[in-house]
């Protein structure tokens, strides 16, 4: 407790405070800018960190991680580029609510969703640290090969009224998700001879390009008329976001949180597998699963309590093993050993104060958040009210200078111009677009799982039955994938009933 008490009283000191504004701030403003992730944010603020003490270096890392997660949702909402890659589920209930005039009320839930869902990462932190990691041990191949179908089986909530676009647009995201090397074998595939696809496909370039370029050429489309109509503003109360709201969807939050962290606390699924795995599960439960996409609070809240729960997730196994959780914690990892803090399982033993430094910095960086946030949302809301004319432009700029400056490479530029086409006729001939990216998100993940479990087997399918974990995953996958499309196809009978009345 002594040891608790005095880590809680270097936090209340200006230094540490300061740093940890500038960190928040610092991050809100990259995970905001298309290109910079959350990474490249926190890496960019290593070379400063390694100069401070360890407390005001950890206050401003962990800052910075909490805002750059919500940041992402500011681009996403306002002109339908996500920030970050977290931030791509965002973008498909975001925008529709800025296009309706209500990006002041999606901005605010946002904020809210981020904040309570980065409170429950830190709870689920502090409380189930250890338990939490042990179970983190047993997950191999096949586990992970289980979650992949599971959120896979997913698809079939969100492809809206027609399964067969849906399966389709999914299995071109499959297929794009199979470009470049073979995780396995390292032989190249769908390359043509292009060293740029080595890789594979940049998944900056596939998020701006079908969400972001998709939509100026939707935009496009519209005539001069539209191009030039300056938006109307509504009033305060249409914009702001009601108590009766935020809690009416606090189930939903804590529910996305409690998802976001424990997909953190796995090694290398990512925040934007768990933002979509939470937004399919809020359109699952929701009483009206049919206005998911056309611009409801619940589209964003879902997410953004699942991205920033990721952060607390994360943390499990990079404290309790020294195993980076994602690209982030293995910057974060980096910056603890150059100030003398080695994460493992004897940090709980020998090191325990800098444990709870860690836990107290995640609760202050949340705090932080809130009020950072606050301040800024109202300025930022302002953005959608400039004419088409005026605005996309400059989204078009943002995303060229957003895909080039991930790489420096111009192809990522014109590979997000091939995908904002496709995008563009895609969303013409009403195939969804979130099967697409949830299929190209989690299809290197699901190959290279499928792979490994199959070398471990020696080619025997009965792996994936024979382990309980990834049999029940399996088995939970299935059983979501029918009830969906069961409900699916009732509520396209009601539908077809409603239309010969």
């Amino acid at each position: 407790m002594g040891i608790l008490l005095n880590s809680f009283t270097n936090f209340l000191s200006f230094q540490v405070i300061s740093a940890l504004f500038i960190g928040v701030a610092f991050g809100i403003l990259g995970g905001a800018l298309p290109g910079i992730s959350p990474s490249m944010t926190i890496a960019l603020l290593l070379p400063i960190s390694l100069y401070l003490p360890a407390d005001v270096a950890i206050a401003m890392m962990m800052g910075s991680y909490q805002g750059s997660m919500f940041g992402g949702s500011i681009s996403a909402i306002l002109i339908n580029t996500p920030g970050t890659a977290s931030a791509a589920a965002t973008t498909l209930d975001g925008y529709q609510m800025a296009l309706k005039g209500q990006s002041g009320k999606a901005l605010h839930m946002a904020l809210y969703a981020s904040v309570t869902g980065g409170m429950v990462g830190v709870i689920i932190l502090l409380v189930m640290a250890k338990p939490l990691s042990m179970v983190t041990l047993k997950f191999g191949p096949p586990e992970y090969f289980g979650l992949m179908v599971l959120s896979l089986s997913l698809i079939a909530g969100i492809s809206g009224k027609s399964f067969t676009r849906g399966l389709i647009s999914a299995c071109l995201g499959l297929l794009m998700a199979t470009v470049g090397m073979d995780p396995i074998y390292g032989t190249k595939r769908f390359t043509f001879g292009n060293i740029n696809l080595g890789d594979g496909v940049q998944t900056l370039s596939i998020f701006i390009g079908v969400f972001a370029l998709a939509e100026i050429l939707s935009q496009l489309t519209k005539g001069k008329e539209e191009l030039t109509r300056k938006e109307e503003t509504l009033s305060l109360e249409q914009n702001t976001l009601t108590f009766k709201e935020y809690f009416g969807n606090l189930w939903t939050i804590i529910k996305s949180g409690v998802i976001g962290a424990l997909i953190g606390v796995l090694p290398g699924i990512g925040g934007s597998t768990a933002c979509f795995i939470a937004y399919a599960e809020a359109q699952r439960n929701s009483d009206h699963p049919e206005k998911f996409g056309t611009g409801i609070i619940e589209g964003i809240a879902a997410p953004e309590a699942a991205n920033n729960a990721v952060a607390g997730g994360a943390l499990v196994p990079t404290l309790t093993f020294g195993i980076p959780g994602d690209v982030v914690t293995a910057i974060l990892v980096g910056a603890l050993i150059a100030h003398g803090i080695k994460p493992g399982p004897l940090l709980f033993t020998d090191d325990i104060g800098s444990v709870y430094t860690i836990y107290i910095a995640m609760f202050f960086a949340v705090v932080a958040l809130l009020v950072v946030g606050k301040l800024g949302v109202p300025l930022f809301a302002k953005i959608i009210n400039l004419r088409k004319s005026t605005l996309l432009p400059m989204i078009f700029i943002i995303c060229v200078v957003g895909t080039y400056s991930t790489r420096t490479n111009l192809f990522d530029a014109a590979s997000m111009l091939f995908f904002g086409a496709l995008g563009f006729i895609l969303r013409k001939n009403k195939f969804p677009i979130p099967p697409f990216v949830i299929a190209f998100v989690i299809g290197a993940q699901l190959e290279s799982n499928l792979k490994r479990s199959l070398i471990l087997s020696d080619g025997s399918m009965s792996i994936f039955f024979t382990r309980p974990i990834s049999a029940i995953l399996i088995l939970v996958a299935l059983t979501m994938a029918v009830l969906m499309l069961v409900r699916n196809y009732k509520d396209q009978k009601k539908e077809e009933a409603k239309s010969t009345e």
